[in-house]
């Protein structure tokens, strides 16, 4: 069955140049891994400025090469701030005759096999577009699915706009959030997609919608941003969480010792102490983390709602784009709110667990203290009964002194040395304990 002329695929990928708190070798390799995507002989210049849109090859458009004579296609890169983005097209040459929807199914394959190394990618999207031949009996959301279904899974739930006289079509699997979108570098998976289907009328419209791929790249990168950052900020909420339970798993074993008046090691406990510490900084990194997403989200959502009014204005009024707003609804109403949320009781726990943590030390002092009294307190003690031992044993040995009228002590010296320092040290050890309380 005949659908659409000229089916064309437009894949938008982006990764990151500088990720945070990455390295100078981190970013090298970043670098070489986005051109290690593109011809070998392809001149790249990525000038070391700050920019908000930059083309990063000369020319802008370099020939993709195509494995097969029948397709055409080309790459396109950019870097928008901190983030390349790579736009890889690929179509059929055929302009006059229309082919079937299940054709895009080779386009894919092409731009797939162009991907020539793992590129750890935070976004991307799925552009499927082509125009209708005359008097067409057929539906266009009917072909739209049909293109869809050739290329992914799931199910057909599409949010509907228009666009240059185009019936356009909008599917997502990353606005609801779960750990299959996410590859085991936590980044995001390939098999998720934001899929974006235009299906023309004429030639016209689709040749006048070509000019706004450069506005399509930096939507769908501030778009990809976005997804991104709220993803990370889910990672540090949970790793917050995970934080806070092993915190107040140390605290009870110290707090379960103390409550059944168990002999403590300070040495463990200390140690512990410690361990809690450790888990605090890196509660209060996550914390910091938590905050640098919704930033990074603020700072995209207004990116994002700028770019795509420039959009609408460009393509004048009979266009129907509300559908794109309905991402940025999303970002405002759950992703910021959720993120405030979880940064104002992530900072309570902060504060309920230093403070637990302070009176806990506080406690393990003051045990520390006392036991250094009592160990003060048996030296003195003792102290006290050695010297009087020493001083009477050769006394009473000798029988000397008041010792002549007790034969007992002349007979048994050691023992009654030793009887008078046991005396001597009860009583030092009773004047103590009555001067201290």
């Amino acid at each position: 069955m005949s659908d659409l002329i000229y089916p064309t695929l437009d894949l938008f990928l982006y990764t990151l140049k500088s990720p945070l708190n990455a390295t100078e070798e981190e970013i090298q390799k970043n670098k070489a891994t986005f051109l290690a995507q593109l011809p070998p002989d392809t001149q790249f210049n990525d000038a070391d400025i700050e920019i908000e849109y930059l083309e990063l090859t000369y020319p802008p458009q370099i020939d993709l090469q195509p494995t097969k004579e029948i397709l055409e296609g080309y790459y396109y890169t950019v870097r928008i701030n901190d983030t390349y983005g790579l736009q890889i097209d690929c179509s059929f040459k055929n302009q006059l005759e229309a082919q079937s929807a299940k054709y895009f199914e080779i386009l894919k394959a092409e731009i797939t096999q162009k991907l020539n190394s793992p590129l750890s990618t935070i976004g991307q999207t799925w552009m499927l577009s082509g125009w209708l031949p005359g008097n067409s009996p057929r539906n266009p959301e009917d072909i739209a699915k049909d293109c869809y279904c050739a290329l992914f899974t799931g199910s057909w739930q599409p949010n509907r706009g228009r666009f240059l006289d185009a019936t356009v079509f909008e599917l997502s699997q990353t606005d609801n959030f779960n750990q299959s979108i996410v590859n085991v570098n936590n980044h995001i998976n390939h098999n998720a997609h934001h899929v974006i289907i235009a299906i023309y009328p004429n030639r016209d419209s689709a040749e006048k919608a070509a000019e706004f791929y450069s506005d399509w790249m930096g939507l769908f990168c501030y778009r990809s941003k976005i997804t991104w950052a709220y993803w990370q900020s889910r990672l540090a909420k949970e790793s917050l969480v995970n934080h806070f339970h092993k915190v107040d798993k140390n605290r009870q074993v110290i707090n379960q010792k103390h409550d059944s008046q168990e002999k403590q090691n300070i040495a463990n406990s200390q140690t512990i102490l410690n361990n809690i510490d450790n888990i605090l900084q890196k509660y209060t990194i996550d914390l910091l983390n938590l905050s640098f997403q919704k930033q990074t989200i603020e700072i995209n959502l207004a990116n994002y709602q700028i770019r795509l009014a420039l959009i609408k204005e460009k393509a004048g009024k009979n266009n129907q784009l509300d559908f794109l707003e309905k991402f940025s609804n999303l970002a405002q109403k759950k992703y910021l709110p959720q993120i405030t949320k979880d940064i104002e009781n992530m900072q309570l726990g902060l504060q309920l667990l230093e403070d637990t943590i302070n009176a806990t030390r506080s406690r393990i002092e003051v045990e520390k203290l006392e036991r250094d009294r009592n160990f003060q307190e048996l030296v003195a003690v003792a102290g006290a009964g050695i010297v009087t031992v020493s001083l009477i044993k050769d006394t009473a040995k000798d029988c000397k002194d008041i010792f002549q009228q007790v034969q007992f002590f002349c007979k048994y010296p050691l023992s009654a040395s030793l009887m008078l320092g046991i005396i001597v040290s009860f009583v030092v050890w009773w004047l103590r304990k009555r001067w201290r309380y």
